[in-house]
């Protein structure tokens, strides 16, 4: 019992409350046409209009964070980390001191939200054979996520239930408070896939492009903690009587469970009819006037055999004292220890558990501009509850201009993001086999004020032995021995 209450007050303190995280990644470079190894996340069939014959990935990963909560407003810019930080926030070793005032709250009356996401990219092969594209991917993935809980309750905790701080001001001092119900989750996973692709060709240079990947699945530690809600009402400065609750723990993966997961995915490449093809519109649309997709994502699930299910059961309206048992404490755990030891009634069964991948639809459009210039828009919509024990991306909206050559991309993407409840603006380049980029701008024009951060970065090599430059170089000694030639 004390590893359930040891989890759930420490997933809601330090994930939830104080380093809030989220979920998403490099969208926009995958939906270009140097980005075939980048396309097996958004659709397994953009890998079939590829530009090169091979590409290979070697490292990349993403990270995002965020909540709507908290802000980290910070006396000095953040680039002035680890070095460079004004004395007089340096502790007496001369590191860089924190303090807990610059974290702000956002008191608006909404129930608080916080995500993490961690994805690894690891090696990863896309190339031609034949008239076919085959690859394969290897993955891993972090995430964790806190929804719904009450603002009260979040301030309560934030303020270490202390009344000297005034961790109980947002309850309702004289009738009940409401607090409805949440839920934290985490997991985390390893996959590694095999993909195929083809083009069918049509009339007027038109393709639908066809594609799957299949992929092995080993799930690893993950825990999943709802509360069915309850109401309190405040009796004195420091006491309430709560009323009947249910709250459940799930934990699995002290052995790796395994399962299997499936994308799948259909594109079509649009271009006008030969005789509506006037001079002007086979200058701007020298590869397609529209490439239109549409894929259904990470189906599948993974099975752990040594799942433990806990129920914690306070059947009777209960009276509390946190002042009188915890003053001034931050020992979260004891609290919650105490109150269930002395008002719980607490169930333990062992079992299996089925976690869902992260299932969702992504429908994307990319549109010809001119020839270089593209304007790129993607929805990707999750299919697993806010609240479910399974693994989860969050769903948004995304258009994004793009300029983009063979060994150089740059990108804006505007985004509705973290289940469409921010409006975000990015950026991302690829420059020869380097790409980098974030989903959230502002966190790194303005690092003094953040809400959230983003950034993912990684390399990639493609068709070495047809870099322009080395063509160029046997293009030279092979003009320089004919000239030789003619001389003598």
């Amino acid at each position: 019992m004390g590893i359930h209450k040891s989890h759930i007050i420490a997933v809601i303190l330090n994930v939830g409350l104080t380093t809030q995280m989220a979920a998403q990644y490099h969208t926009q470079v995958g939906l270009g046409n140097y980005g075939a190894v980048h396309s097996f996340y958004i659709n397994p069939s953009l890998s079939a209009y590829s530009a090169y014959n091979w590409q290979l990935h070697l490292a990349g990963g993403w990270a995002n964070v965020n909540n709507n909560y908290l802000s980290l407003q910070t006396p000095y810019s953040l680039y002035r980390l680890p070095n460079n930080v004004p004395r007089v926030y340096q502790t007496e070793s001369g590191n860089p001191r924190f303090d807990k005032s610059w974290l702000r709250e956002r008191i608006n009356g909404r129930d608080k939200v916080a995500a993490l996401g961690l994805d690894a990219y690891g090696p990863a092969l896309s190339f031609k054979l034949k008239n076919w594209h085959l690859g394969f991917l290897t993955e891993g993935s972090v995430n964790v996520r806190l929804n719904d809980l009450p603002e009260s309750l979040a301030h309560a905790v934030f303020k270490e239930l202390d009344s000297a701080q005034g961790a109980f001001s947002l309850f309702n001092p004289s009738g009940n408070n409401v607090i409805g119900p949440f839920s934290v989750t985490g997991n985390s996973r390893a996959a590694l896939g095999f993909n195929i692709s083809k083009s069918f060709k049509l009339d007027w240079n038109r393709q639908v492009l066809g594609g799957i990947t299949i992929k092995k699945v080993w799930g690893f530690q993950g825990f999943h903690m709802s509360s069915t809600g309850m109401s309190s009402q405040q009796i004195n400065q420091d006491s309430v009587l709560i009323s009947p609750t249910n709250i459940q723990m799930l934990e699995y993966g002290s052995q790796p469970g395994h399962g299997w997961g499936i994308d799948i995915g259909a594109t079509y490449i649009f271009h006008k009819k030969d005789f509506k093809r006037h001079g002007e519109y086979a200058k701007k649309h020298t590869k397609y006037f529209a490439k239109l997709g549409f894929s259904i994502m990470d189906i599948g699930s993974v099975k752990y055999t040594d799942a433990t299910y806990r129920t914690v059961d306070v059947r009777t309206s209960t009276g509390v004292n946190l002042n009188k048992t915890y003053t001034g404490t931050s020992d979260y755990q004891q609290a919650l220890d105490s109150f269930m030891r002395a008002f719980g009634t607490y169930t333990v069964s062992n079992g299996n558990a089925i976690i869902g991948l992260p299932t969702r639809a992504v429908i994307s459009a990319d549109m010809q501009m001119q020839k270089y210039i593209y304007v790129s828009a993607v929805i990707s919509q999750s299919f697993r509850s806010q609240k479910s024990e399974h693994a989860r991306y969050q769903s948004f909206l995304m258009v994004s201009p793009r300029y983009e050559r063979r060994f150089f991309e740059f990108s804006l993407p505007l985004l509705l993001e973290y289940d469409y409840r921010s409006l975000r603006m990015g950026a991302s380049l690829r420059f020869g086999p380097f790409y980098i980029g974030t989903n959230s701008l502002m966190s790194f024009v303005n690092t003094r004020k953040m809400n959230d951060a983003d950034i993912f970065a990684g390399i990639v090599l493609s068709n070495l032995s047809e870099f322009s430059f080395r063509k160029q170089a046997r293009n030279k000694s092979k003009s320089s021995k004919s000239n030789s030639c003619f001389a003598f």
